[in-house]
């Protein structure tokens, strides 16, 4: 009898396609930090291929030793030539940004890697301006260049508008544009023998974009994907895996997990294989009784001139309240005047029934205020001093004696909040650049949350990191509440916003559209109230 393997009826497997893109043993490391080790994948072209793993997990990295800005260790990088899956792979030298560009290997960054003083057609054509016969710039070539690079991406951007006056979301397609771009003559449109774009790493590209923008930045992935290129997504947001990628290669500590095609396989199993260990759910906390108890934070009639107009609020002790809305709504804007930091604020701030009012943040810290902004890097962190010296900033003076400060004491604080928090750090000493996206945002949160805070305003408290420190912060921020804490979550994520939130008030133009609670908390309600403009 033969069996159903080897019948001659049953069609041979469908042989697997040719990856365009594959790396071996790829290992890299950074001082003491193993960034990679022994990783080897491959990629197909015209796929939608996600990086996934926790902060740290060597994602990042793998994403530049691929576009040549990172020299690995050890391991070959291997590029399809032109001409089909029979051409040959040829070796790409290690750390040789110019010859992975040439391949058509290209990588757009999560920050924003521009001149946003510049017009966005400068922008483009940053790399190699074209000029006249004369020597000059020839803006007519450099206005056509630009147009053509956006035309199938969004050709309703004015190429001769500065570039900073746009909102994000188009700035990261004007970014996603540069990387189409040739290195030809004069700019000249990409031929099949020229160094055309094959290869796209885009690096959280969605870290910062709104809503809508982020459904427009998907539409234009799958678009490109569908012209044959690779585009390798390098994304925390679970979401958007499972809507735009096809495939997805998860790194832990470094190391080569699996590759799975996103159609068959779940949610739980990826974060089990990014953080090694499920995900336990937990229950939605009950909220205070808000009413019965004095106020922890009292905001009443906050303007700020083109920003925020007559807002009022309070914040019962141990209430975590979310801020919906979207992006330009006045959240971050609200936050900036209750701590203090927009000067020309004006209007009522009340802190366990103590009048602070507006523009003084240090008066703040001493009532017991903290503050996490929306942007570690610019706002957050101090680069150049240690973990230690950025964990006790705010709280230094009170470790002094005499006017000297207490360092046995700081090192005492800074130990137990290193170990409350895990925040994984080689020393104390460490600079917060050496930590991973995770470790600064948690060095952060510790930083504001001592004995003696009130109030917490949280802005974007997880962006950019993994599902695994996301989880850890929910709880820290859950626990912060439970001992009496005052907390105002702002959060871009719809998820994040309607599990953590007690209740929440939704933002449209600089004013509280409406407040919603218990059942009335749904997406739609949220989206409802924050495109209704009162004005």
């Amino acid at each position: 009898m033969v069996s159903p393997a080897t019948s001659p009826d049953t069609p041979p497997p469908p042989s697997a396609p040719a990856p365009l893109l594959e790396c071996e043993n790829i290992s890299k490391r950074f001082g003491v930090t193993q960034a990679l080790d022994g990783v080897s994948a491959s990629f197909l072209p015209g796929e939608v291929h996600a990086l996934m793993g926790e902060n740290g997990a060597g994602k990042s990295t793998l994403g530049k030793v691929f576009s040549g800005l990172h020299r690995q260790d050890t391991g070959v990088v291997r590029i399809r030539e032109p001409g089909g899956p029979d051409a040959p792979m040829r070796a790409l030298t290690p750390g040789a940004l110019d010859e992975a560009f040439a391949a058509g290997i290209r990588i757009v960054h999560q920050e924003l890697a521009q001149c946003p003083n510049l017009t966005v057609a400068e922008n483009l054509c940053l790399h190699s301006m074209p000029r006249n016969r004369l020597g000059l710039v020839d803006r007519h070539a450099m206005h056509e260049r630009a147009a053509r690079l956006l035309e199938s991406l969004e050709p309703g951007i004015d190429v001769e508008a500065p570039l900073g006056l746009l909102p994000p979301g188009r700035r990261q397609i004007v970014q996603i544009a540069s990387s189409l771009d040739d290195s030809g003559e004069e700019g000249a449109a990409c031929t099949d023998t020229s160094s055309c774009a094959r290869v796209i790493v885009l690096d959280e590209p969605t870290s910062s974009l709104s809503v809508s923008e982020v459904e427009r930045l998907m539409q234009i992935v799958r678009q490109l994907a569908a012209s044959g290129l690779t585009l390798l997504y390098v994304s925390h947001r679970m979401a958007e895996i499972f809507e735009v990628c096809d495939r997805v290669t998860v790194l832990r500590d470094g190391k080569f997990v699996a590759t799975s095609v996103v159609s068959e396989i779940d949610e739980p199993t990826l974060i089990e294989q990014m953080i090694g260990r499920r995900i336990e759910q937990t229950e939605k906390r009950k909220a205070p009784e808000a009413d019965t108890k004095r106020p922890a934070l009292r905001v009443r009639q906050i303007d700020s001139p083109g920003k925020l107009r007559e807002i009022s609020l309070d914040i019962a002790p141990g209430e975590i309240v979310g801020l919906g809305g979207l992006v330009g709504s006045g959240r971050s804007e609200l936050l900036d005047a209750i701590f203090g930091i927009d000067r020309r604020a004006r209007g009522s701030v009340l802190v366990d029934g103590r009048e602070i009012g507006t523009g003084n943040e240090r008066a703040m810290i001493r009532a017991g205020v903290g503050y996490v902004p929306e942007d570690r890097k610019l706002q957050g962190l101090f680069f150049d001093l240690g973990v230690d010296e950025n964990l006790v900033m705010p709280i230094m003076p009170s470790f002094a004696t005499a006017g000297l400060r207490g360092l046995r004491a700081e090192r005492a604080a800074v130990n137990e909040r290193i170990r409350e928090f895990k925040v994984k750090t080689a020393s104390p000493k460490s600079p917060p650049g050496s930590l991973s996206g995770g470790n600064q945002q948690k060095l952060l949160i510790a930083r504001w949350m001592t004995h003696d805070t009130r109030v917490l305003l949280l802005d974007e408290p997880t962006r950019g990191i993994d599902v695994g420190t996301k989880s850890e912060i929910y709880r820290l921020i859950r626990e912060a509440a439970d001992r009496g804490v005052a907390v105002v979550l702002v959060t871009s994520e719809m998820p994040e916003l309607l599990a953590l939130s007690d209740r929440i008030l939704v933002m449209c133009a600089g004013k509280i559209a409406g407040e919603l609670r218990g059942k009335d908390m749904t997406q739609a309600n949220i989206l409802t109230l924050a495109t209704v403009d009162s004005r």
